[in-house]
């Protein structure tokens, strides 16, 4: 089994790694395998990192409504 990466902030250079693995069509499970992550880690780092850039997710999305907080 692989080593497990320590929870926490993902470096530069491995988010990088991560999204140029995506391009080449590896699976998050995989990409995940390679960094000692799960493939909810490799996907919430690909989001948060989309969200930083400016990504706003559409009005109508079923994911966006009202949060009753």
């Amino acid at each position: 089994m692989a080593k497990m990466r320590p929870r926490g902030k993902w470096a530069n250079k491995e988010l990088n790694d991560v999204k140029c693995l995506v391009e080449h069509n590896f699976s998050t499970s995989k990409i995940g395998k390679i960094f000692g992550a799960t493939k909810n880690a490799v996907i919430g780092a690909l989001y948060r990192d989309k969200i930083s850039n400016g990504y706003v997710p559409p009005e109508d999305s079923k994911y966006t409504g009202p949060k009753n907080l």
